[in-house]
Formats: structure tokens, C-alpha cells, sequence
């Protein structure tokens, strides 16, 4: 995949006349007809079985596919895939992050920014980049801290990356009230807050000047390579055709060219016998630790991941719970665990990184528990409740306070700790820490 968002998105179906030709269909002469009709069908039943008779046809004529074609597939397949035609976000959805739970995720990133900013020595023009913003809830509760400081606010633009035009129309909404045609195109428009907002596909459209970069949940979903050592040799995991029907995971008899290009990384010392690594991410990664480096600014990445010890976290996830990743795809969310040793090999010499840190580490270092008490007064009771039930499900360990990170990075002569950054010790921890869900 290209350098651009395609996190959790919906990208509109495209007309029979393009997805032909991305697809090639038309070389399927006698049966376009057919192949049209199954597309055109609204019952889901036949859409998927189209999609699996395409999977297939695929292995059968190429072979089994890698994990990461068989997630571009089932993710980003321009008339099946999963972010085409299923609403993913919230309750309803097969998920929820962070910013739809509570407004103090947006804000306290947000004054982490501008925090960062007057580090910075307060540039006159700072960009504020987000990678796939998902509806806009995050930059919507960020850009409403930043209208509270004036000279931040003044400073800043807005410049989000994001390939799909429905979720743009979403993010409009949100940060400028306005509403356009479905078919419009979003490339510009000042928000309620004051900064001017601008779309680009990716992100290398981009302006190349200061910024500070906020991905999350972006990287989680980027395709991956699956990788298991087998008498000291590296071979690939890879789908194939189950006999009978359905797919099934093999593993390739020796090592393949992807097992030789993308784990040159890996130390003489990683002790692991199956690893997962996302060379797309790598890319990424590497261009905005290369702004950071060549025009200032800071990054912020927020995700599920580790540093390098995991092993098999490729799943799916359907209606908020686990879910086969081979059945019946794009009827679900494919994810992987992000790599951060991964990261900060692709970061470079150039510049400093810090973390990651817990989710829990960093909002407790941003000051959530007095933003929360702050909020809280004058609320009834049940709006109390709330608040401290979203709090906890963004803080507790077996929530999301554990499994999500945060990765900052920042130039090489920063010559201090970003605040959320100080790792929370057992002498300085919060004394009571929610063990079940507020009543």
C-alpha cells in the first residue's frame, strides 16, 4: 500500500467500468455477465460467495497468497472489502477506539501538542497531521483545545490523510459543521475552530514543513508478512485452498524472498521462532521520522503492539469479539499487534524516540484524573457514572490501558522527556487502581 490512510476506513464501491479494469474481469469474456449480476445483488450471502470464488481463482492461477495480499484483499478490495461495505465504527460496529469512548483522549493529545509546540520555541506555522482519521472525533477534540490558546491556534493548520471521500464527508461534518453532496471531493475549507483544513491522499502531498504527526490506530491494520522458523530457517506463512472448501494456513517448504528482504532486522539474540513485520509501516515510519529529522516537529503513534516479543497476533475481530480471520472474509476486521522495536530500527540514527508507554501511563502523565474531577463537577450522578465507566475502560489494564502504546518521536538534540512519556513506578502510581467496572 501506498504512503496513506487506509485505517478503519469505508471507501465508496467503484463503477463496474474501473473495478474492471483494476480487476481484469473482462478477461473472464461469457461470464462478465454473470460476474456483473452476483455484484449487483443486495443479498450478502452472494457478495461474499463472489468474493471467495475471487480469492480462489486467485490461488488457484498465482498460488497461495501472503498473509499481507490476503489482508490488502479482504481490507481494501474495491467492490468487497471489508472497509467498502461495513459501517465499522462504534457500538454498532466491529469496534471502538479511544476517541468515540471519551473526549479526554482528544484533548490531552492535544495538549500534549501544544505542549510540544512551545518546546519547539513556538514556530510561527506548525502542521498538525493526522493519519487516518476515522470520523474526525480525534482532530475535532483536539482542534477545540487548541482554539483555547490563541497563539497555538493562530500557528496551526489542520491536514489530514485520508484516500476515502466518504469519510472525508464525515470529517467535514465534524470540523466545520458543514455538509456536501456525496459525490463532492474535500480538498480545503476552514473549520469552526479557526485553522484551515486540508485533505490529502497521502502523505506525501503533504507539505514538507514542521509538523507533528498523530497516527492512531493507523498502523494496526497495514498488511503483514507471517514468518515461522523451521530448523534454524525462516519459512513464510502463507493462505491456500482448504480441501473441501475455505482456506486454510500453510507454511512454504523453505524460505521465500519476503523471509530473506524483511527480516534482515531481526537481532542475532531474538529468541522468537514466528514473527510478523509490516514493511509498508516501515516506509511510513521512515518518511515521518525523515520530517521530524529534516524540518522539526514531533510524531505521536497510539496502537495495540509490543517491543518485539510477540509472536502470532494476526486475528479478526467481528461485533467486538474474536472471529476466525479465514472465514468468511470481509465480514470482518483483520489487525495485527504493532512492532515498535520494529519502529525504532526504521527510525533511524537521526532522530530520538521515546516509549512506548502504556495508554494508562501516558493519559495519567497528561493529567486525566484531575481533567476527570474537573468534568465531573455540577454532573448528576448518572452522567458521573459515565464518565468514570469510559475512563476506566480507556485506563484499566484489562481494558485498554495496557494493550494500547505510545511512541513519540522527536529530534535528535530533544534533551528532555515529553510529559506522559516518565514511566509510572510502583512508588508514584495512582494508589487506587479500578479493579472492576464502576457501578
Amino acid at each position: 500500500m501506498h504512503v496513506c490512510a487506509m485505517s478503519r476506513r469505508n471507501i465508496p464501491g467503484l463503477t463496474w467500468s474501473v473495478f474492471s479494469r483494476l480487476t481484469g474481469v473482462n478477461r473472464l469474456g461469457r461470464r462478465q455477465h454473470e460476474i456483473k449480476r452476483d455484484l449487483c445483488t443486495q443479498e450478502p450471502l452472494d457478495l461474499k460467495e463472489f468474493f471467495m470464488r475471487h480469492l480462489t481463482a486467485r490461488i488457484k492461477a498465482n498460488g497461495p497468497l501472503s498473509i499481507a495480499e490476503y489482508m490488502k484483499e479482504v481490507l481494501t478490495n474495491p467492490v468487497t472489502g471489508y472497509y467498502i461495505k461495513n459501517e465499522v465504527f462504534g457500538e454498532s460496529g466491529d469496534f471502538i477506539t479511544s476517541p468515540e469512548i471519551n473526549q479526554m483522549f482528544g484533548e490531552l493529545i492535544g495538549i500534549w501538542c501544544v505542549h510540544e509546540w512551545q518546546q519547539m520555541g513556538k514556530p510561527d506555522k506548525l502542521q498538525i497531521v493526522e493519519l487516518g482519521p476515522g470520523k474526525g472525533t480525534l482532530a475535532a477534540d483536539m482542534m477545540r483545545v487548541f482554539s483555547q490558546f490563541k497563539e497555538f491556534n493562530k500557528a496551526i493548520s489542520l491536514h489530514l490523510v485520508e484516500v476515502s471521500p466518504k469519510m472525508r464527508q464525515f470529517q467535514l461534518e465534524a470540523l466545520t459543521g458543514a455538509t456536501t453532496p456525496e459525490d463532492t471531493v474535500v480538498e480545503s475549507q476552514r473549520s469552526k475552530y479557526g485553522p484551515e483544513v486540508h485533505w490529502h491522499r497521502f502523505l506525501d502531498q503533504v507539505p514538507n514543513e514542521c509538523s507533528c504527526v498523530i497516527a492512531h490506530e493507523f498502523f494496526d491494520i497495514l498488511p503483514i508478512y507471517k514468518f515461522q522458523k523451521k530448523d534454524g530457517e525462516w519459512h513464510e506463512i502463507l493462505v491456500d485452498i482448504q480441501e473441501g472448501g475455505g482456506l486454510r494456513f500453510i507454511m512454504s517448504r523453505g524460505p521465500t524472498t519476503n523471509a530473506k528482504a524483511f527480516l534482515t532486522h531481526l537481532a542475532e539474540t531474538d529468541e522468537r521462532d514466528h514473527v510478523e513485520v509490516s514493511p509498508e509501516s516501515g516506509i511510513i515510519v521512515q518518511k515521518i521520522s525523515q520530517r521530524v529529522s529534516d524540518h522539526g516537529g514531533r510524531a505521536l503513534i497510539i496502537d495495540y503492539g509490543h517491543e518485539g516479543t510477540k509472536k502470532d497476533t494476526f486475528r479478526a475481530f467481528k461485533a467486538h469479539k474474536l472471529y476466525d480471520p479465514l472465514e468468511m472474509p470481509g465480514s470482518a476486521d483483520l489487525t495485527a499487534d504493532v512492532d515498535f522495536a520494529y519502529f525504532k530500527h526504521c527510525c533511524g540514527e537521526n532522530v530520538k524516540t521515546f516509549g512506548p508507554v502504556t495508554q494508562n501511563n501516558f493519559l495519567n502523565g497528561m493529567g486525566i484524573g484531575a481533567r476527570l474531577q474537573a468534568l465531573m463537577q455540577d454532573k448528576d450522578v448518572e452522567t458521573r457514572r459515565a464518565m468514570m465507566k469510559s475512563v476506566w475502560r480507556l485506563m484499566h489494564p484489562q481494558q485498554m490501558g495496557w494493550g494500547f502504546k505510545f511512541f513519540a518521536i522527536a529530534p535528535k538534540d530533544t534533551d528532555y522527556v515529553p510529559p506522559g512519556f516518565i514511566p509510572i513506578t510502583a512508588h508514584n502510581e495512582p494508589k487506587s487502581e479500578q479493579k472492576s467496572e464502576p457501578k
